[in-house]
């Protein structure tokens, strides 16, 4: 049977071991650098876009003289096609806050963060299946598109047209 003091060069020689091993352990990689595929305008036309047109077109309401006819996803598939629309629009707005596409920290980036706050409306209207609350959504997706092209991509020939 061990001594106390055997005892204790025991724990004193386990806990050394401990602490060496976890001094010794490779530091954590590093994830590869972020890539940016396209830049901000090809986001807008390939990405942002359709993905804002799926959404403001899966619900409305068409009154003609023969009636009023009411526009809204009516299957599991249409939502979901809605629902994944939605989520393109709130990571998109992410997407145009990194990297190079990022035009400094000011109202870029507010603007940036309102297109995801909308399309993570537009999620949870689709994922509830809610059509009032889808058409809801879309005018302040449009809010968000909007008050940002008016800052960064209309020229002033643009002004004088609207």
């Amino acid at each position: 049977m061990a001594t106390k003091f055997e005892m204790g060069m025991i724990r004193g020689f386990f806990l050394m071991g401990v602490v060496l091993i976890v001094a010794c352990e490779t530091p954590s990689t590093t994830p590869p650098p972020f890539v940016p595929v396209g830049d901000v305008q090809q986001l807008m036309e390939m990405v942002i876009d359709p993905a804002a047109d799926i959404v403001w077109e899966s619900v409305g309401t068409i009154v003609t003289l023969d009636g009023t006819e009411e526009i809204f996803p009516r299957s599991d598939e249409e939502w979901s096609t809605v629902r994944n629309s939605a989520m393109v629009l709130a990571e998109s707005g992410n997407l145009l806050m990194v990297g190079d596409r990022a035009k400094g920290e000011g109202p870029w980036m507010i603007m940036s963060q309102a297109l995801v706050e909308a399309g993570m409306v537009a999620l949870e209207a689709a994922e509830a299946k809610d059509p009032e609350a889808v058409f809801a959504v879309g005018e302040q997706i449009y809010n968000a598109c909007e008050t940002c092209h008016v800052l960064y991509w209309y020229t002033e020939e643009d002004a004088v047209i609207r």
